[in-house]
């Protein structure tokens, strides 16, 4: 999963970034609001962390331009405005969380959780494929009921893989989804993670096929 948050300050920024991949979510971060729909423009985020006082605007003005333009990423907002008015505000204008700053860290873990779990609320959170089956609540995989044990990026590529049910998925598109923009990374990195997976689906019924010149994809196994 990735989030993509928007706050001027930078030690907030840090610790928020880093609670973040404590849950295994990837950041993307900037400090001003003009770069949200830039951001989207080049990667998908599954949540959208929005300080109010920015140095380039206000945060709502950002709020009403990303959902007027169609955005439906779960937003929460962060922000050390207090009163009621500015609460309903963010809400009316489709912030679907505020927390008022400052805030405990286990807190704000705890709305992110509850906002991504929100987001699959509408159907069944489980998807499955072959023997494979991802929790998309808990962002657990599983095979013939025992869980598989994947770093935090193992788990983000093979959230992709699965998503997508057999189609391939390009090295940069993947690149762009468990990196930020300051990571440095290439395509071998992206080989490292590939390999990893396959040895930990070699008891499945899918594997994760190359397919040259496109990207990866998972694939059922054929009988026997």
């Amino acid at each position: 999963m990735k989030a993509l948050v928007i706050e001027d300050n930078s030690d907030i920024a840090e610790c928020i970034v880093q609670s973040l991949a404590d849950m295994d979510i990837v950041s993307d971060w900037f400090n001003e609001g003009k770069y949200v729909s830039s951001a989207f423009a080049v990667a998908q985020y599954d949540i959208l962390i929005l300080d109010l006082n920015l140095p380039d605007g206000d945060g709502f003005e950002v709020l009403k331009a990303f959902r007027e333009n169609g955005g439906s990423t779960p937003v929460l907002i962060i922000s050390a405005r207090i009163s009621v008015t500015d609460r309903v505000s963010g809400l009316n204008l489709g912030a679907d969380d505020y927390l008022v700053k400052p805030f405990a860290l286990d807190e704000f873990e705890a709305r992110v959780r509850a906002l991504l779990r929100r987001k699959f609320s509408s159907g069944s959170p489980l998807i499955d494929f072959g023997e494979l089956i991802l929790n998309q609540t808990t962002r657990e995989f599983s095979v013939d009921g025992k869980n598989l044990v994947l770093s935090g990026r193992e788990r983000s590529v093979l959230e992709m893989l699965i998503q997508k049910q057999g189609s391939a998925i390009g090295k940069e598109a993947i690149a762009s989804q468990i990196f930020n923009f300051d990571d440095e990374a290439d395509a071998s990195a992206i080989e490292i993670y590939i390999h990893r997976l396959r040895k930990k689906l070699i008891d499945a019924s899918v594997s994760i096929v190359t397919h040259r010149g496109i990207g990866y994809a998972l694939e059922i196994n054929a009988p026997q």
